[in-house]
């Protein structure tokens, strides 16, 4: 699912239309979809739109083409969540402008990546804040998740484990092989 499943839709209980979803709120620790942040519809302007209320996610209980259809209607308080909404610029940690958001990829209500509208891709793990512009953290050098290329899996590692996971880490660091697993890793590539 993308983000874009989402924005721009009309709000229906039932068949009664009750806004427009502008944007999202996404939980800080998990970075997962709580609230759909919308508007009335009939103070919906698509020139200037602002926020009126929030719904919880599991409120909903379709999403189709045109509409998202909602159980209920209880408005909320949206806590301790970041708002996001689409062409917000996206910076690197060094203020280089990298695009504006185009759109997000989710699994479930679970946001997996970002993408700018420069065909650019980045992990939300790289995210640093949300807010009137989306920030990225430095790049780390040997980040979870990447790919465990197959002669450091065959020496020392648990052969079923194809990317880098803190178990996989704390294997390597009860066998006292962290550095030669750490160079067996891009940008090294060393072997042996």
């Amino acid at each position: 699912m993308l983000l874009t499943d989402l924005i721009e839709k009309n709000v229906y209980v039932g068949k009664t239309l009750r806004g427009v979803c502008l944007g999202v709120g996404i939980s800080l620790k998990s970075f997962s979809v709580r609230y759909l942040l919308c508007c009335n519809a009939a103070t919906y302007t698509p020139l200037h739109p602002r926020v009126d209320f929030a719904v919880n996610v599991s409120a909903i209980e379709n999403v189709s083409d045109g509409a998202i259809v909602l159980s209920r209607l209880r408005c909320v308080f949206p806590k301790n969540c970041a708002k996001v909404f689409l062409d917000r610029p996206v910076f690197s940690d060094g203020g280089v402008f990298l695009g504006s958001l185009a759109d997000i990829s989710m699994d479930g209500y679970s946001i997996l990546r970002l993408f700018t509208d420069r065909n650019t891709s980045y992990p939300i793990s790289s995210v640093a804040a949300f807010s009137d512009a989306v920030l990225l953290k430095k790049p780390l050098p040997y980040p979870l998740g990447q790919r465990i290329h197959a002669p450091a899996v065959s020496t020392f590692l648990d052969k079923r484990e194809p990317v880098v996971t803190k178990a996989v880490l704390q294997n390597a660091i009860k066998n006292k092989a962290l550095i030669r697993f750490t160079l067996s890793l891009s940008p090294f590539y060393r072997e042996g």
